[in-house]
């Protein structure tokens, strides 16, 4: 995605840029299949998770990697952005590319911020293919139904009050 520079500020160009594209797509516009029927992921004990449990509201699935410094830089910020919202409304949700759990599990015990974010694994790194992943970090808004709203690649500073309240504006919107 090519950068634009503006005087409004990242926070307001993120917050437009997720109006214009609810505004531009359609449910027929969006993936044939919800994500949610896609990812086959396991927790980290190695139990399959079906990932339809967070039907019915938004959901920022963040793919990662304990290898990668913009992943673990960010992730203080996904957790803050999470105590913002109603777990019911609005959900991140972090899902591991290609580690075992016992390197993911090491990782989080090591994290001092108070992380209790659900993390799950695709130890096999499928989503890489499935979705066409090209790099991490790399985010999926999701809708109530588990269809991609937009793609966000590289890291961000998910709690930046723009951020909050283009949530907001989504978890808010009229349903149409």
């Amino acid at each position: 995605m090519q950068s634009v520079k503006t005087t409004q500020g990242p926070a307001k160009l993120f917050i437009q840029l997720l109006l214009v594209l609810l505004c531009s797509f359609s449910t027929a516009a969006l993936a044939s299949d919800s994500l949610y029927e896609k990812l086959q992921v396991t927790d980290l004990e190695g139990n399959s998770v079906d990932l339809s449990q967070y039907k019915g509201g938004m959901v920022l699935l963040n793919f990662w990697a304990t290898w990668c410094p913009p992943c673990v830089k960010e992730m203080p910020s996904l957790q803050r952005l999470q105590q913002q919202f109603d777990p019911n409304e609005f959900r991140v949700v972090l899902i591991n590319l290609g580690q075992q759990a016992s390197t993911v599990n090491g990782f989080l015990e090591e994290q001092t911020f108070g992380f209790n974010l659900p993390v799950y694994l695709d130890d096999k790194g499928k989503a890489f293919t499935e979705l066409g992943i090209d790099g991490m970090p790399s985010s999926y808004l999701l809708n109530s139904e588990g269809y991609p709203i937009e793609v966000i690649k590289g890291s961000r500073e998910w709690d930046h009050p723009g951020n909050i309240e283009a949530v907001e504006q989504l978890i808010n919107r009229p349903k149409t």
